[in-house]
């Protein structure tokens, strides 16, 4: 009994998203994001993922969401908002590199590999912002 008042909830706050979600990607991130998505926060476990997957009430939630993408007051082709973060997978031995950089840095291993990004891509980004300038 409690799975299925579990369902039926889910999909009435999923119908409440879709009423005043501004994307159809803001939905779907909403819904379905990894880390903090209705759906992962409700059935944590991929057994549990994989047998509401199987549900009508699921099936309700794909509706909403094809629907959004569909047209509606959604914009069609959104990008969600960005969040600042994503996951990356490493090697374990690059990731204990960096960890012991970042420990002999005395700064976290999150703002050594923030620092190293950054300094990679703003040369590139100084080279197209002189491409666009030399066109212009």
């Amino acid at each position: 009994m409690k799975t299925a008042v579990l369902r039926v909830n889910i999909v009435s706050i999923a119908q409440g998203a879709a009423a005043v979600a501004e994307t159809w990607a803001d939905l779907s991130n909403f819904l379905f994001n990894s880390d903090d998505g209705l759906i992962t926060k409700a059935y944590p476990t991929r057994k549990e993922r994989e047998a509401f997957q199987k549900t009508a009430e699921y099936k309700m939630i794909r509706k909403l969401l094809s629907d959004a993408m569909q047209g509606g007051k959604l914009v069609e082709g959104a990008t969600p908002r960005k969040s600042g973060k994503f996951v990356v997978r490493l090697p374990k031995t690059l990731h204990e590199a960096l960890e012991l950089e970042a420990i002999n840095e005395g700064t976290s291993l999150n703002q050594l590999v923030v620092f190293k990004l950054a300094a990679q891509v703003r040369p590139n980004v100084i080279k197209i912002e002189q491409v666009r300038e030399a066109s212009v």
